[in-house]
């Protein structure tokens, strides 16, 4: 996986037009099972991959931003502190994917994240280090296509503003071109490393279909992908009116049911499937 390694992040003048190279530091994962846990996991991922250590929630914010790729999160956190990591992912983790830990030797659901992948007891090495370079693989894609459609449209608005005037020779132009062209084969070579579901399941989470609320319209603490409402009886899932927990139950990722006639909405694909070692 490429990285940034030590290269400075770009001025804003230069993200503007660059805006090819990663983030610096990314992958980084951030590790939300204490420091004995992230201890080991340093041990087991790739070089490449940096860990960080998430000792406390209050440092959340700053273990969590643009180079995060991938957070790994123990089920066994307390609830509120599962949803408050909920939270700092969504806000401060624009490209970040979710694998749930859980000393249990079956998959769980986590009524608290959106989890990408989930990895049952026994955890080992090998299991660790598909399931997260899977995410990372994921979350570079969605980085990578978001960066092309943004230059792309930056390219057009462009040619656009010179209209009929004759291009050669027009340096913005041709630096443009040559981003689009850049990112353009970077989105294709890492494609071909991807399933057709892992693929499909970025690119609707960049630009989901008609029936998914963007990121600015969810209300407060809404998860990314459920549904606003029941498909069978319309039952809205947003509110409650005598403010109790709205009316479905969060069965697992991507898959909840109507607690008012149990229709069950299932947003999963082999892209999001848990990962589950047993012996």
């Amino acid at each position: 996986m490429a990285t940034s390694g030590g290269r400075p992040t770009p001025t804003r003048e230069e993200g503007e037009t660059a805006g090819v190279d990663l983030p610096a530091a990314f992958p980084a994962v951030a590790v939300f099972d204490g420091s004995t846990r992230a201890a080991l996991y340093e041990r087991w991922l790739p070089e490449a991959v940096t860990v960080r250590r998430v000792e406390s929630l209050s440092t959340g914010p700053t273990a969590v931003d643009e180079a995060v790729a991938v957070a790994l999160v123990r089920h066994e956190l307390p609830g509120d502190k599962r949803s408050v990591i909920a939270r700092l992912i969504d806000e401060h983790g624009p490209h970040c994917r979710t694998v749930v830990t859980t000393t249990k030797h079956s998959p769980v659901a986590d009524e608290h994240l959106d989890g990408d992948a989930c990895l049952s007891s026994p955890v080992d090495r090998e299991a660790l280090r598909e399931a997260v370079s899977t995410q990372i693989g994921m979350a570079t894609y969605g980085l990578l296509l978001a960066r092309y459609y943004e230059a792309t449209a930056r390219l057009t608005s462009r040619e656009v503003e010179l209209g009929a005037r004759d291009c050669d020779g027009d340096d913005r132009l041709d630096e443009l071109r040559g981003v689009v062209s850049d990112l353009g084969a970077r989105v294709r070579t890492l494609q071909k490393r991807l399933s057709a579901d892992q693929a499909r399941a970025v690119l609707n989470e960049i630009a989901p279909p008609e029936f998914e609320r963007r990121r600015a319209e969810r209300p407060a603490g809404q998860a990314k992908y459920r549904p606003e409402s029941c498909s069978d009886c319309g039952r809205d899932w947003n509110v409650n009116p005598d403010g109790s927990r709205a009316g479905y139950d969060h069965l697992g990722a991507f898959v909840w049911e109507c607690t008012d006639c149990g229709a069950v909405h299932d947003r999963s694909s082999a892209a999001h499937r848990r990962v589950a070692r047993r012996r």
